[in-house]
């Protein structure tokens, strides 16, 4: 058996079990994983081969090329075969690898997809009739996308029972990401063989996208599973169309300066930073200003990558005065991009005469006054709110990846005599809990914020409590008596917080402004999450380096996140150092 492999540490162990008793052989080639797939692997037996990505199809025909096997058995990483169809397959490769005739005897198999828990029947999806089994030596892969095995000489395809499992698709953010993949692969394939498209063809494309796959292949019997995946069906082949005529256009100017505008709460302005770096890496010599409001001024001016801070006041979104438009002329932007649709932003951008202004097409102040819109729907996407944030890069065509997932946003900042005199009366590894959320998300009951202290405590390490005064005070009646539980809460402004933030050995907190800080700062973190909007990890998560996410099947009877300590705990400590336990 041969898969191709990166990151798939959730995916492998269900496959290798799955082919245990079939293949003499397995040939895991992986193209730098950063997780533990080569480990769960070699674990299991299987030989891993390291190797360059160099597309699908041609990573694994070199990885067919090291199977010393009679048969080949092509597997993804996330396919997993069935009881009968595992002894399909060996009755197969029990008979000769030709038939009577002198043609190659080649496998096929049904694949049957799970999307989002969901088994889809129909929709184009079922049934998924894949050649996964045929003679060494035989076919070779061909294709930039959606590769396909072209055999040398005549093949008889033999139709195997049972199917292969798919399990593509645990979440949204997965097939939003596929969508994103192989899009940008079907363009630049495209591109490179003198493609065309227009906005027109494009719009007809997606209507018959969705008719396809709802009414004709009968998408309807799926339920609300099948409108679903018609409905990113048809996106999908909006984007891909979409970046076809981005690269039809040829390379844009360079932009000078850029103002980028995020006027709500710290969390959101932290998980857009990506799209600052993505912007430099795209042009490093352009100059990015963030425009924030007061409150965030602290978090903006460590901002890796960001040129300046400017402060959005009351008084510049004042119309008589055109404060605010006034000030924006006078820094020469040529683009603004705006990550959170603020209507008095966007007006003083337009006034100010910014000749492209980026923002979403689905308030109507972004269809009012911005010169390029993005129509995604952050609601219903289930995508991260950094990955809506990059979007609004293509008018520029920039297609960043998704290495924002793990890169640092932050600074430190600098420790003042405050904050260094409070971590030298510390002998010990620092974890800090932050049991408030200020209202912005669903929070985890104090008592279990207090059992968690305690547990951390009794480990080895010192723990210390941030937030509020009010929060302080409202945790005040479940916080543990301990010498090493110390109560940082009301002592610290923003940017003090960040500097200790940033000595910490690990920090625990729900989605709030103060967990987002800590992880892009690179300090390890847990976040408690609930299963459901708005505290849903899968577009709330907070990004950084040695991120971990606790999600909460149910909540208490008051609304709170229904974790339990240990599951919470046993994250704590696969991020804490082991220095320092007792």
């Amino acid at each position: 058996m041969v898969v191709i492999t990166r990151d798939e540490e959730r995916n492998l162990p269900r496959l290798l079990d799955s082919v245990r008793d079939v293949a003499d052989e397995i040939i895991v080639f992986d193209s730098g994983s950063t997780d533990a797939t080569v480990a769960l692997a070699e674990a299991a037996g299987a030989r891993v081969v390291s190797c360059a990505w160099k597309g699908w199809a041609a990573t694994k025909n070199e990885a067919n090329a090291e199977a010393q096997g009679q048969w080949i058995l092509s597997l993804d990483a996330d396919e997993a075969l069935t009881f009968r169809s595992r002894a399909a397959i060996l009755n197969h490769i029990a008979g000769p690898t030709r038939n009577a005739e002198g043609a190659w005897r080649v496998g096929e198999i049904n694949r049957l997809t799970n999307y989002c828990g969901r088994w889809v029947r129909h929709s184009g999806w079922h049934p998924d009739r894949k050649v996964r089994l045929w003679p060494s030596g035989a076919a070779r892969w061909q294709g930039a996308i959606h590769e396909r095995v072209e055999f040398e000489g005549d093949v008889e395809v033999m139709r195997m029972d049972g199917v292969v499992e798919h399990h593509s698709y645990p979440d949204a953010a997965s097939h939003l990401a596929q969508i994103e993949r192989f899009g940008q692969v079907w363009a630049e394939d495209r591109h490179a063989q003198g493609g065309r498209t227009t906005r027109l063809l494009a719009c007809l494309k997606v209507v018959a996208q969705w008719a396809k796959t709802f009414v004709i292949k009968l998408g309807v019997l799926d339920g609300r599973t099948g409108w679903v995946i018609a409905r990113r069906s048809a996106w999908a082949t909006w984007r891909k169309h979409a970046r076809l005529r981005a690269l039809n256009k040829g390379a844009m100017p360079p932009p000078r300066r850029v103002l980028v505008t995020r006027t709500d709460a710290l969390g959101d302005l932290v998980v857009t930073l990506p799209l600052v770096r993505a912007l430099k890496e795209a042009h490093p010599g352009v100059e990015v200003d963030l425009l924030v409001r007061g409150y965030a001024v602290p978090v903006a001016r460590q901002a890796l990558g960001v040129d300046r801070v400017v402060e959005w006041t009351a008084a510049m979104a004042d119309r008589p005065d055109d404060a605010g438009a006034e000030a924006l002329r006078q820094d020469g932007y040529d683009v603004s991009i705006h990550a959170f649709p603020d209507a008095a932003v966007l007006k003083a951008a337009h006034r100010a005469g910014i000749p492209m202004r980026i923002a979403t097409g689905r308030r109507w102040q972004g269809l009012r006054h911005a010169t390029h819109r993005c129509w995604d729907s952050r609601k219903a996407s289930g995508g991260h709110e950094a990955w809506h944030g990059l979007r609004l890069l293509l008018p520029l065509n920039i297609d960043p990846d998704r290495a924002h997932r793990t890169a640092r946003g932050l600074d430190a900042p600098e420790a003042d005599s405050v904050v260094r005199a409070h971590l030298e009366s510390i002998d010990r590894p620092l974890a800090l809990l932050h049991p408030g959320s200020h209202g912005s998300a669903g929070n985890w009951p104090p008592e279990r914020f207090a059992e968690l202290a305690t547990r951390l405590a009794d480990a080895g390490y010192a723990v210390g409590l941030t937030g509020t005064e009010t929060e302080r005070d409202a945790f005040a009646p479940h916080r543990p008596d301990r010498a090493d539980i110390v109560d940082f809460g009301g002592h610290f402004d923003l940017t003090q917080l960040m500097a200790l933030q940033s000595a910490a050995a690990l920090v625990v907190a729900s989605s709030t402004g103060p967990l987002h800080t800590a992880a892009a700062l690179g300090t390890p973190c847990v976040g408690l999450y609930g299963p459901a909007a708005p505290e849903w990890a899968e577009r709330w998560a907070p990004l950084g380096p040695a991120v971990r996410v606790c999600t909460a099947e149910a909540y208490t009877a008051n609304g709170a996140l229904d974790l339990s300590v240990d599951i919470v705990l046993e994250a704590c400590l696969s991020q804490l150092p082991t220095a320092g336990r007792s």
